[in-house]
């Protein structure tokens, strides 16, 4: 397939696009690229023109998907770039600072910019020891799976590790040059945007953009929508905590991490999973099982069908560990 840009048709529209994303326009001005198959991507970025500016909000995995939101922004908004926000550290959402100006602010939490530094670039290392060794195991998995749902989900991960091997050589890690705590906002010309963060949950900083005349928001990953959330970096009593914030906020439109544009009944989904899944640990803990019992659990019914399946279990030791350390301290 073509590297370039190329039109994806929309119902009622043709919006610029590239293989490694599709576009879908939220309201006039506010355009959100839902990841595609190829990997190279992984996450949901934003895209918001603020009248007199633009604003990228999470940037992708590799510059190669990264590169091509310059090019469609340029298109759809016909202005420079200012601003480009990591929600959190997680490499599927900082890894495309670097193909952007060298004077667009590259914008995140304190504490977030420090984990980019440290944990990230730790994740760039591992990468460059683990990726190799892993892509031959999904390679080997893709050719025996049976199962559709298993196989579409694996066929992702032989992709993005492909193009994480792939950005390696030229991956250079661009840290935030502008910070904050709480809560920035962008007056533009045309629009309000905030972004704010109600400290950790997914991680242990994350941040949302806010558009509040919009009722526009997107969540980075503390939102996923059908696709299986991942908890082990973080901290699922404050990730609910954060939701219960977020509701507050009178959203419309949300925007996931991963998974489609969704609306604000799906924080009650998202937290019920939270819910669900330490529950179901909780009580392996009470009955003296292992985490390996609880990882071998079955997913629960409303959940069986999201990608991403593959960070259940790994979701169940982590809460079964967690769970098992706090009554260790209480006794």
């Amino acid at each position: 397939m073509n590297s370039g840009v190329f039109s994806v048709k929309e119902p009622s529209s043709t919006l610029p696009g590239s293989e490694h994303f599709f576009l879908e326009r939220l309201t006039d001005g506010v355009y959100v690229a839902i990841a595609s198959e190829t990997g190279a991507a992984t996450c949901n970025a934003g895209i918001v023109d603020l009248g007199d500016r633009t604003l990228i909000f999470d940037p992708f995995l590799t510059p190669k998907a990264a590169k091509d939101l310059p090019t469609v922004a340029a298109r759809l908004t016909n202005r420079p770039i200012a601003y480009v926000v990591n929600s959190h550290y997680h490499n599927d959402h900082i890894r495309g600072n670097q193909v952007f100006a060298a004077d667009t602010e590259i914008i995140s939490t304190t504490l977030t910019r420090d984990l980019i530094a440290t944990k990230g670039a730790d994740e760039i290392r591992w990468d460059a020891d683990y990726a190799p060794k892993r892509l031959p195991v999904f390679e080997e998995l893709l050719r025996t799976e049976i199962d559709a749902d298993m196989r579409k989900d694996t066929a992702f991960w032989v992709a993005y590790y492909r193009s994480i091997i792939e950005s390696l050589p030229t991956l250079e890690l661009r840290l935030p040059n502008q910070t904050f705590e709480r809560r920035m906002v962008f007056h533009g010309s045309h629009r309000t945007a905030e972004v704010v963060s109600f400290g950790g949950g997914h991680t242990e900083s994350d941040a949302i953009l806010h558009l509040p005349v919009d009722k526009i928001t997107f969540l980075g990953d503390l939102l996923f929508i059908r696709y299986h959330p991942y908890l082990a970096d973080g901290d699922p009593q404050e990730w609910l905590r954060n939701l219960e914030q977020i509701e507050l906020l009178g959203l419309k439109t949300l925007v996931p991490g991963h998974g489609p544009v969704g609306a604000a009944g799906d924080l009650a989904v998202m937290r019920q999973y939270i819910i669900e899944l330490e529950a179901m640990a909780a009580e392996v803990v009470k009955v003296g099982g292992s985490a390996q019992k609880a990882a071998e659990l079955s997913i629960p019914t409303p959940f069986e069908t999201w990608r991403f399946a593959r960070f259940f279990p790994t979701n169940m030791q982590f809460l079964h560990e967690r769970i098992s350390k706090a009554r260790g301290m209480m006794s």
